[in-house]
């Protein structure tokens, strides 16, 4: 494998695990401090508190589920796959099985993100 796709790899795996640290950093704080900071939350805090802990814990899903696509992505394959060229493809992180579970992780982290400061807002 060139040093190029090896890179991309590299950088798609630590995107990951950086977006998975994130996530499970946001959920052990505000379950941690949520109480002492902003006290009693009301019924509509408390569904964006729980919603945003939720999609964090996809996000955090979804990362793992990219991370074992990418190592499944480096497997060698038996035969190897030929493209429209006649030239012979290595793993790639452009497949669907990391893309897909990629974008989804990316997508609910945001939302997540999102109802998280929609909580701090409406609890200030």
């Amino acid at each position: 494998m060139d040093e190029q796709r090896k890179q991309a790899f590299e950088f798609a795996r630590d995107s990951t695990k950086q977006l998975i640290t994130l996530a499970t950093g946001i959920i052990a704080l505000t379950v941690t401090f949520s109480k002492d900071v902003f006290g009693k939350p009301s019924p509509f805090e408390q569904l964006l508190l729980v919603g945003s802990w939720i999609f964090f814990l996809l996000s955090v899903v979804m990362g793992v589920c990219t991370l074992l696509a990418l190592t499944g992505s480096l497997e060698p394959e038996e035969k190897p796959i030929v493209g429209t060229n006649g030239a012979t493809r290595g793993p790639s992180i452009r497949g669907s099985n990391v893309t897909i579970p990629s974008l989804i992780q990316i997508f609910t982290f945001l939302i997540g993100l999102a109802l998280t400061v929609w909580f701090g807002i409406t609890s200030l």
